[in-house]
């Protein structure tokens, strides 16, 4: 799994988490969801999802944020998350992406992006775990991604407005080199995706007329390494193994 992931810039890992844990955790968040759908930012602190919050879902804070915690702190995914680099790693922020069918944000499709370059991480360290809560292909909006791309630095790429958007196009746009072939991702209910920061990769919209393309999306890095936090994400270490 590790030769795979330095080779390719991503893994796919399935079993973590079941259907069931999948239901339960888009149970929780569909709670919280605006009349749009619109992306949940952190929703494992109360604080954040407070604010995102209907009134009538702010009850439920303290349990969806305390599941979502304790999603990240999944013994087996941290083990994982550690070997990767062979250190230990932290936490850094989550976001729910719901892309429900016949809303606003069903046409969300993300642009080529990098995901390191909103922390900046300088060693390139900077790791995203996708948990596909519904199983996903290009009809409902799957990812796309170009492995191998994790090689490339940091590239260009203009300021791009990436959470609630108005536009459909979110992501921070990168010109993907031509040696790199796309691949889209189609995958099962259940199936995580860990994935390098410097990795190119996007998303299509979802033209399906009933089925939603729910994902979780948790980002990690090695313990130590510094980050920036960002405006909007306020991104900052969460220990993964016990609250210190």
């Amino acid at each position: 799994m590790r030769e795979s992931f330095h080779r390719d810039g991503f893994v796919l890992v399935e079993g973590l988490f079941d259907a069931a844990a999948c239901d339960r955790l888009q149970a929780l968040l569909r709670r919280h969801a605006d009349a749009d759908f619109g992306a949940i930012l952190n929703p494992d602190r109360d604080d954040f999802l407070e604010r995102q919050s209907p009134p009538e879902a702010r009850v439920h804070v303290a349990e969806t944020a305390a599941a979502l915690r304790a999603a990240m702190r999944e013994p087996r995914m941290v083990a994982l998350l550690d070997g990767l680099w062979e250190r230990p790693v932290v936490g850094l922020m989550s976001q729910m992406l719901f892309k429900e069918a016949n809303t606003r944000y069903a046409d969300q499709a993300w642009q080529p992006h990098q995901d390191n370059n909103y922390p900046r991480s300088p060693n390139n360290l900077y790791v995203t775990i996708n948990l596909f809560l519904e199983d996903a292909d290009r009809e409902n909006g799957c990812l796309y991604l170009y492995p191998g791309s994790h090689a490339e630095p940091l590239l260009p790429a203009p300021p791009t407005v990436s959470y609630r958007e108005s536009d459909g196009r979110p992501g921070t746009p990168v010109e993907v080199p031509a040696h790199y072939e796309k691949r889209d991702l189609i995958v099962a209910k259940g199936t995580m995706l860990v994935m390098h920061g410097n990795l190119i990769h996007g998303s299509y919209a979802n033209r399906s007329p009933d089925r939603s393309r729910p994902m979780l999306s948790m980002s990690f890095i090695p313990e130590g390494e510094p980050f920036v936090p960002g405006a909007t994400a306020q991104r900052k270490v969460i220990p993964l193994r016990e609250e210190l």
